[in-house]
């Protein structure tokens, strides 16, 4: 393949899953928004993940771009960026990513939580959830000013080598691996819970959803860091993990469908309404 058909080939990856991503999310962010049937407690970090996932999205417009200026032998387009662009390109690229690799993390602590402590977790008040989603957003936000830094002295985007982002992910990783371990032994090992009822068949439920989702993200992720760990030196590689590492932002939306028949059955309410609204728009226009 030459450079220039190869240019337009990632070009045209990147773009694919950026609008993807986009459109995926946002119509999650709408279905959670008009359905107060999933907007609960113990959907409140979902939300926040599917609000995250949306902004890797958005950047991984802009990545598309890079990935068409980065490369000295591909001269489609010239992309001419200021020292400021640069940071803060170097810094939306990892704050978003991960922000929502964090909201993954905490997903499974809340997930621990509710099956270690159920009781516990019925009383915790939505105060607690507000300052758990303003850390989530932080934490990431401080990683990402402080690897502004690193930019700023090596003058490159290749943000994803530095240790600082290679260990806040693998922090993430562990916690997320160590919760959901947990909650598999006890649910295997464990003594069966004393809650019943539909309330704590959900909450079960629920649990196993976002287990599966955490899986699916876990084997989308762990390509791209660690090839970023190992130094890997294969371009197309890192490019393929890349697309891998962002594709992860719209899996979790399958996921909720699949499993979730509440979500299935507002996003059919959705289409049912546009296909009436179109349907009564029709005889208008015949008159």
């Amino acid at each position: 393949m030459s450079s220039s058909s190869e240019c337009i080939t990632w070009f045209a990856v990147f773009l694919t899953v950026s609008v993807a991503i986009v459109i995926v999310n946002l119509l999650s962010i709408i279905l959670f928004m008009k359905n107060t049937n999933l907007r609960t407690r113990a959907m409140y970090l979902v939300i926040n993940l599917t609000v995250a996932d949306m902004f890797v999205g958005v950047i991984s417009f802009l990545y598309a771009i890079i990935q068409l200026y980065a490369s000295r032998k591909c001269a489609i387009v010239k992309i001419f960026l200021t020292s400021k662009e640069t940071m803060t390109m170097a810094f939306l690229f990892c704050w978003f990513p991960l922000t929502s690799l964090t909201s993954i993390a905490v997903i499974s602590l809340d997930r621990l939580h509710a099956t270690f402590r159920p009781f516990r977790h019925r009383f915790i008040t939505e105060n607690v959830y507000w300052v758990t989603i303003f850390a989530i957003w932080v934490l990431p936000a401080m990683v990402s000013a402080t690897l502004q830094l690193f930019v700023a002295f090596r003058n490159e985007l290749q943000w994803y080598y530095f240790p600082l982002w290679e260990s806040y992910s693998c922090l993430c990783l562990f916690v997320i691996c160590v919760s959901y371990s947990s909650i598999v032994v006890q649910f295997l090992l464990g003594a069966k819970p004393q809650q019943h009822g539909a309330a704590a068949n959900r909450q079960r439920k629920l649990t196993i959803t976002l287990f599966i989702m955490t899986i699916v993200s876990l084997l989308m992720w762990l390509p791209f860091v660690i090839a970023a760990s190992s130094r890997l030196k294969s371009v197309r590689l890192h490019k393929t993990f890349g697309a891998l590492f962002l594709a992860n932002s719209f899996v979790n939306v399958i996921v909720y469908t699949i499993r979730m028949p509440e979500f299935r059955k507002a996003i059919l309410e959705l289409f049912k309404r546009r296909q009436r609204k179109n349907a009564a728009v029709i005889p208008l226009q015949a008159r």
